[in-house]
């Protein structure tokens, strides 16, 4: 790479650069850093970077391939995404669940393992010290109805898209992806998906048997959290080499993708 490129931005576990050969490009630099409980949890596992950088980059070419907006180009290199530049970043996390786990336990009405159909998609202001608030849905609707906020509507819309595509995908490898959180940002007028699509990004929980039935209102005798291939596995406490073979576990499957249809 270039020596002419600098650094812009630095998050939790990416490094924002620039691109001296295109001003609307940058490149993001993906960084061995994982962190948990809005930044409270903080190590630095050596391979963590590759894996996220590769599951990110089979789910961003999955989503390019089924017509859905995102930042991504190319990988030049390993561990480097090449991306658009941004006009303007969304702070939000969009939350789309299939299944009910992790903090929709502790403040909704429901039972881990429970079913939705169709899938439910909530907002999240992004806000670490303030733990990522939910924004209410009847303001939300509001903010469609009255505000013209587009944008919502289209974040929901999109949302729930890349959840059914990467759920078909993983499905395909015996995996149901339970959620899935993402980030948006406008580029030239056009909501896209941005910032990386990786282990920290969805939960994700192997079948029990190889014809599941998921059409139960619950369905978790038909999964296998325990065996989960997720971060959850390090916000629980697992050792580096649990989390990473889990994390390596979820590249050879998103590896495949290119071998759906």
């Amino acid at each position: 790479m270039s020596r002419n490129i600098v650094v812009i931005g630095e998050g939790k576990t990416k490094i924002v650069k620039t691109n001296p050969n295109d001003p609307a490009t940058v490149f993001l630099y993906f960084k061995d850093d994982i962190t948990a409980g809005d930044g409270a949890k903080h190590d630095v596992f050596e391979g963590k970077a590759v894996l996220d950088w590769a599951v990110s980059r089979d789910c961003f070419e999955l989503l390019s391939r089924r017509g859905l907006s995102t930042h991504y180009i190319d990988s030049p290199e390993e561990r480097v995404m090449l991306v658009r530049k941004l006009d303007r970043k969304l702070e939000l996390e969009v939350v789309t669940r299939r299944v009910a786990t992790g903090s929709i336990l502790k403040w909704g009405d429901y039972s881990e393992g429970d079913r939705f159909d169709p899938v439910i998609t909530q907002f999240h202001y992004k806000d670490d010290p303030l733990h990522d608030p939910m924004l209410d849905d009847r303001y939300v609707e509001f903010m469609i109805r009255d505000k013209d906020a587009w944008e919502y509507s289209s974040m929901r819309q999109v949302n729930t898209q890349v959840f059914l595509v990467l759920e078909a995908a993983f499905a395909q490898f015996g995996a149901q992806l339970v959620d899935i959180k993402l980030e948006y940002g406008i580029i030239d007028g056009e909501l896209c998906v941005i910032d990386e699509i990786s282990a920290g990004s969805f939960r994700l929980w192997p079948y029990r048997s190889e014809a599941p039935n998921l059409d139960l209102s619950n369905v978790l005798s038909e999964l296998a959290p325990e065996q989960r291939l997720d971060k959850d596995t390090y916000r629980m406490g697992g050792a580096p080499d649990e989390v990473l073979s889990k994390f390596r576990a979820i590249s050879a499957l998103t590896s495949r993708f290119k071998e759906v249809e």
